[in-house]
């Protein structure tokens, strides 16, 4: 069992020799601004970690308790101007989505967000993470419809997550396909296969990653297909220079291995099964060896389809990792428009391990994208921007945009 004390000693180690960016962010690691003690609640501990980790300014980086003592309150907000809209109430019933948030613990919203401005993680309204600083504080000014009242915040059981994949056809030329992660290639795969006449039916693709967890890269190359035109080595989308390095320590082997042995248990295609085995030759060739710039031989042939003829992703914060990655290679090719937000904009540093520490979990990265590339804290930008209001509460304000861009196309 490991103590607090251990635990921290053993993060700073792992951000000092096996973070894949432990070079790049030295500047940034500073733990001597942060006291941990054995004696410290589980919730101190927590956040005392992720305050520390915050500072380096990349979302792959994260401590989490198995049994976490950090409260759920049950719904979720996003800023727009001065207030706090919530956005889903998934337990919280006595809130309704819409309702404004204009106070927590009698301070309002600008000046909270001065205060929790690391902990927000953007000091752009629509990008702040506001359930962070929610579950640390106790009370919430709200106006519903005519009514305002002051809510004292619930803990709740935090829900487990379920992944979607579907398919609507949505008219006879416009198909929908909503991804929430790339975490499983099967189900992509075989979603894909089961609709395939319908797409290659339909003039118009819309692709909804809005929300997507993230994944595996590979897992998600059969929708390249729809995405090009054209027959297209994957290895084309990138400049000669915007190549990975990987940190080969002897931690990150011990760690990395698994992770890899455990996706060649899922489904897989044999391009893919092939792709994954190679990965985990080469870092056993590389084992020891510290930080080198991956020359990958391997390619993937993008097969392209002629129709749909457009394609439209739909993009926003809540899209991170593997989904990032989606939204930019979508953009390069001709035929897709990006609609929405920025990503999240978690990518430049890659391939997440986990270290047990028994009752806590420790992730990050083991490789690194070229900091000239960097895209951590600003995302992915679309190609149609639309800013997020609380008219997205009420409709689906990206979606209709599109629907009425295809009708002006016609």
């Amino acid at each position: 069992m490991f103590t607090k004390e251990q635990i921290f000693e053993d993060i700073q180690k792992i951000m000092g020799e096996d973070y894949a960016g432990y070079i790049d962010c030295k500047p940034l690691n500073h733990p001597e601004n942060y006291k941990v003690s054995n004696d410290m609640s589980d919730q101190e501990f927590e956040e005392m970690i992720q305050d520390y980790l915050l500072d380096f300014n990349d979302g792959h980086l994260w401590l989490s308790a198995k049994n976490s003592k950090v409260p759920f309150i049950g719904f979720s907000v996003r800023r727009y101007e001065e207030v706090l809209y919530v956005t889903s109430n998934q337990q919280e019933q006595r809130l309704k989505i819409g309702d404004k948030i204009t106070m927590i613990d009698g301070v309002s919203i600008p000046e909270l967000a001065i205060t929790y401005n690391k902990l927000l993680e953007d000091d752009i309204p629509e990008r702040q993470l506001w359930n962070a600083v929610l579950s640390k504080l106790k009370t919430v000014k709200v106006i519903s419809e005519e009514n305002s009242y002051v809510l004292t915040l619930a803990d709740y059981e935090r829900l487990p997550y379920t992944p979607e994949y579907s398919f609507q056809q949505i008219n006879s030329d416009i198909a929908y396909i909503k991804l929430t992660d790339f975490a499983q290639e099967a189900p992509i795969k075989k979603l894909l296969n089961k609709n395939q006449k319908a797409l290659e039916s339909s003039d118009n693709l819309i692709i909804d990653v809005r929300v997507n967890k993230g994944g595996n890269d590979s897992f998600y190359f059969s929708l390249l297909d729809y995405m090009f035109a054209e027959p297209t080595w994957f290895s084309s989308l990138f400049a000669e220079d915007q190549q990975m390095s990987t940190n080969h320590t002897e931690r990150n082997y011990q760690l990395w291995i698994p992770v890899l042995k455990d996706y060649l248990e899922q489904e897989l295609d044999d391009l893919t099964t092939n792709m994954l085995k190679e990965e985990i030759a080469l870092f056993e060739e590389n084992k020891g060896k510290g930080l080198i710039k991956m020359i990958d031989d391997d390619d993937y042939l993008i097969k392209g389809n002629a129709t749909p003829a457009n394609v439209y992703v739909l993009s926003d914060v809540y899209c991170g990792s593997s989904g990032d990655t989606l939204v930019a290679n979508a953009k390069k090719s001709p035929k897709v428009t990006v609609v929405g937000r920025s990503t999240m904009g978690t990518i430049d540093y890659v391939n997440v391990v986990t270290m047990d520490y028994g009752k806590y979990e420790f992730n990050y990265s083991i490789a690194k994208m070229d900091q000239k590339y960097a895209t951590n804290g600003k995302g992915i930008a679309p190609d149609i921007y639309i800013p997020w209001t609380p008219e997205h509460l009420k409709e689906d304000v990206d979606l209709t945009y599109v629907l009425e861009l295809i009708e002006k196309q016609r």
